[in-house]
């Protein structure tokens, strides 16, 4: 994996031992010579990296006890894509299983403290962004969204990374942008409210315990939705334009009284805390 999410996971005590496919050693992987560490002792693998390489395939096998390759789960489907690659492992496969073994423990930081210090609780997170443009819901609504919050009393923080680079922050919120992230892990779990696309980092939110709301479309919520936490996704219908989520597939006003469900379901006490 990804050295971010290298370190991630190694955060998340997923596994006995963790490496980055940006590590040097990686490269024995495309046809490097020296083999990595982790490959000592012919270790059983189970691969969601080469699945379509023949050579991969074959080099790694060659170097393994045995060695299981899948694919990467993308698109529409019948069953939540969480599901698909338990089943793949053997591991439990109930989706409440999957949502508690989601569960993430935010890491020490001094982040949130200092965002705190620049900001009046209780805080609304905003992710505006998403990898795939199609799945980001019109920069309005989100507008919308942060307006209603501050006129409730709270503010708004907006976290953004490398797929958002070059677009423009929200207006009026405080921007906190690349945060490495065991930081923006802390960062989510200290919001009172969490509202962004279907992207990691609502699935990160979820992770840490954030509740919110996650805005699907054209992707669908029961595919692809965090499992864990206490996020509720609000699908778009028809929401098929490659420049993304319409405000008219979408409307803010659906997503404001979809938030105040939430906010109802903590209570006033859980939400003035919580930021």
């Amino acid at each position: 994996m990804s050295a971010p999410l290298a370190t991630l996971a190694r955060l998340a005590g997923i596994a006995d031992e963790v490496a980055s496919l940006d590590a040097a050693c990686s490269a024995w992987l495309f046809g490097g010579s020296r083999p990595p560490p982790w490959l000592a002792g012919r270790p059983t693998i189970y691969s969601w990296l080469g699945s379509s390489d023949r050579l991969l395939r074959a080099r790694v096998t060659r170097a393994a006890r045995a060695a299981y390759f899948f694919a990467i789960e993308r698109g529409a489907g019948p069953r939540h894509a969480a599901v698909v690659y338990a089943r793949a492992v053997g591991a439990p496969a109930r989706l409440a299983e999957l949502g508690r073994a989601g569960r993430l423990e935010p890491p020490p930081s001094p982040t949130p403290d200092r965002l705190d210090a620049a900001i009046r609780p209780p805080v609304l997170a905003i992710h505006a962004g998403a990898g795939a443009r199609r799945k980001r819901w019109d920069v309005g609504g989100f507008v919308e969204v942060a307006d209603w919050w501050r006129r409730c009393g709270g503010s708004v923080l907006e976290v953004a990374g490398p797929a958002e680079a070059g677009s423009e922050p929200l207006p009026g919120a405080l921007l906190a942008r690349d945060l490495p992230l065991p930081d923006l892990a802390a960062v989510l779990a200290r919001a009172a409210l969490y509202v962004g696309n279907d992207s990691g980092v609502s699935h990160l939110a979820g992770a840490v315990g954030a509740a919110g709301v996650v805005l699907f479309g054209p992707t669908q919520a029961r595919r692809w939705r965090p499992l864990a936490g206490r996020l509720t996704p609000l699908e778009a219908p028809g929401a098929e334009d490659p420049e993304g989520i319409s405000l008219a597939a979408l409307p803010p006003a659906l997503v404001v009284a979809t938030c105040q469900r939430v906010v109802g379901r903590l209570g006033t006490r859980a939400v003035a805390v919580s930021g």
